[in-house]
């Protein structure tokens, strides 16, 4: 089938198509996009710095805080992502990022006026909505700008824009809340998406799909193919699921996401518990692991995977594969020792080593797919991670925590963080075996 796809928007003008041309304007769009991402992540991240207080406002238990920072946001969030990546590999992805950014901004606002749980879950649930419509589209464009042998360093960068979200999340999350309170972290968190949204609409150009590949003109059967009824969309789906490059690709991602989900809803409590230390002492600690740790091993990621791949394309998947392979016991360390100072640097190892499979991870499944099937390649994979990863992460971990195995309130949640171990050796397995795969396939 061909890559490229029938956009329904209007035709770019001669000044657009000249400035998509330009090599600064797809950095530019880059730019703009993972600060869309950092938005989407901090109205996300930042539940997790306010566990304890929402705990305290409505006396929660951590079973019900888990479903709030995960399931609930999840269910939605990975939901829609079909449906919402489906209208995206037919038409303007432009347009449907900034809808989105709109979304789940106002919905963070109202966040910080829930009265109850249930108000406050139905927040979430909202913000969960709107961030189903930024990350596919987002994941096609940079595949149109950037060619396949870039792409996993370009995509890296673009997962930069979570660790950025996230650390002003909690750094500015912590302050506000001990200062003005947990609602208005809320409503700056939410402010603050509202005013990306013009950038986005007005400076970033839809590209043409499919301009890295060498592809053939699309027939008109398949033209009135990809604009069917919404039952294709289970063909296409079951079309992804027949490619087993994408479906190592997709699993070796989710069972990552279980570890990175769990972590990021709970690690900070851990170390309010565990630790005694306070909101924003977590939100300086946590940020400081994020900076050195995340940031430093995406770009450590995509720079390696990019430049083994020159002398074989399997280290594409096998430099994922070695990250979690060694984000395993790192993470084991963190959790075994009583010491502030070696469980922050346990932690930030594996946010390091985790962190440095994500882009090369996400350029696998752009690759591994034609160019009209990207948004819903990535949209699939976000339902898989997001179902099991932050759905189920974070609300086994708190389950586990509930059931009181460890006797203390810091040890039982370390019990159940303990359990996100398993499956990073589980991905790192697959990308181990998805290297082999992926240097048999045919040449892009």
């Amino acid at each position: 089938m061909s890559s490229d796809v029938a956009e329904s928007s209007a035709p770019a003008s001669a000044g657009d198509e000249e400035l998509e041309t330009k090599s600064w304007y797809k950095h530019y769009t880059l730019i703009v996009l993972g600060l869309v991402y950092a938005s989407s992540f901090m109205d996300r991240q930042i539940t997790a710095i306010l566990i304890d207080d929402l705990k305290a406002e409505f006396a929660l238990s951590d079973t019900q805080l888990g479903l709030l920072s995960g399931l609930a946001f999840a269910l939605f969030y990975a939901t829609l992502g079909i449906p919402i990546a489906r209208l995206a590999d037919r038409s303007n992805r432009v347009k449907i990022i900034s809808v989105s950014i709109a979304i789940w901004g106002f919905m963070t606002v109202i966040s910080g006026a829930a009265q109850n749980f249930l108000q406050l879950l139905l927040a979430r649930v909202g913000v969960g909505v709107g961030e189903a419509g930024s990350s596919p589209p987002s994941h096609s464009i940079i595949s149109d700008y950037y060619s396949p042998t870039a792409r996993s360093l370009a995509l890296s960068i673009w997962s930069l824009g979570a660790v950025v979200g996230a650390m002003i999340g909690l750094i500015g999350g912590g302050y506000i809340t001990e200062n003005f309170g947990w609602r208005w972290a809320y409503f700056v968190a939410g402010a603050q998406s509202l005013i990306v949204v013009p950038i986005v609409y007005f400076t970033v150009r839809e590209p043409k799909r499919g301009q890295q590949e060498k592809v053939a003109p699309q027939t008109e059967t398949e033209k009135k193919k990809d604009a069917g009824e919404a039952t294709s969309t289970f063909a296409i789906i079951g079309e992804l699921l027949r490619n087993r490059n994408y479906t190592y690709a997709t699993f070796s991602h989710v069972m990552a996401g279980f570890f990175t989900f769990g972590l990021g809803a709970w690690m900070p409590a851990y170390f309010m518990r565990e630790f005694e230390l306070s909101p924003t002492e977590v939100g300086a600690l946590v940020s400081v692991m994020l900076l050195f740790g995340s940031v430093t091993g995406m770009l450590a990621g995509g720079w390696l995977a990019t430049h083994l791949a020159k002398r074989d394309i399997a280290w594409e998947a096998w430099v994922p594969a070695v990250a979690l392979g060694l984000a395993a016991p790192a993470f084991a360390l963190a959790l075994t020792t009583n010491v502030l100072v070696l469980s922050a640097i346990g932690m930030g190892a594996a946010q390091f080593l985790v962190m440095a499979h994500h882009g090369p991870g996400l350029a696998l499944v752009q690759s591994a797919v034609p160019a009209n099937r990207r948004a819903m390649a990535a949209a699939l994979m976000y339902f898989c991670s997001n179902m099991l990863g932050l759905g189920l992460g974070p609300l086994i971990i708190g389950f586990i925590s509930d059931l009181g195995l460890a006797g203390s309130i810091g040890g039982n949640l370390r019990v159940g963080l303990s359990i996100a171990i398993l499956p990073l050796a589980v991905g790192a397995l697959g990308y181990w075996r998805l290297g082999y795969r992926w240097r048999a396939r045919p040449s892009t």
